[in-house]
């Protein structure tokens, strides 16, 4: 017999069917337990991040208060040039649509880089996205005036 290893001897080849034995057989029911088996880690379950989820609404609040703001500059602006019997150039409008911009991309960043974090990490996150937007808003405003 060359093709068995050399400790191994006819004796320990198996060469009927294999009995499991009753406590290892699958029972009727659909979780199986087998004594002394490893078993997978349970799945994560999905929970929610509530204060996360109050910090991205909280900064919500400030972002949309600096798109208002923009909206309100245009509009304002728009006014006073037609009551001037003027129109607005093309920088002029350049520079009020990057503000009106901003804000929900900033937003939209913030969250993104994050979103993973916890509630303390997202807030420095959004406020520092909320000042960077807040600085560029002004010095837009300050462009067009």
């Amino acid at each position: 017999m060359s093709d068995l290893p050399p400790n191994m001897r006819d004796e320990d080849r198996v060469t009927g069917p294999i009995e499991i034995p009753p406590e290892f057989r699958q029972r009727s029911s659909s979780s199986v337990e087998l004594p002394g088996a490893i078993l997978p880690p349970p799945a994560p379950t999905q929970r929610r991040d509530w204060g996360s989820l109050i910090v991205a609404i909280l900064f919500g609040f400030a972002f949309g208060w600096d798109l208002f703001e923009a909206l309100a500059n245009l509009v304002g602006l728009l006014n006073y040039a037609a009551a001037a019997g003027y129109r607005l150039n093309s920088f002029a409008w350049i520079v009020l649509g990057t503000a009106i911009v901003l804000p929900p991309l900033g937003y939209a960043i913030a969250l993104g880089v994050g979103r993973r974090r916890g509630p303390a990490r997202l807030a420095l996150v959004l406020f520092a996205a909320l000042a960077a937007t807040s600085c560029a808003s002004l010095t837009l405003e300050a462009l067009v005036r």
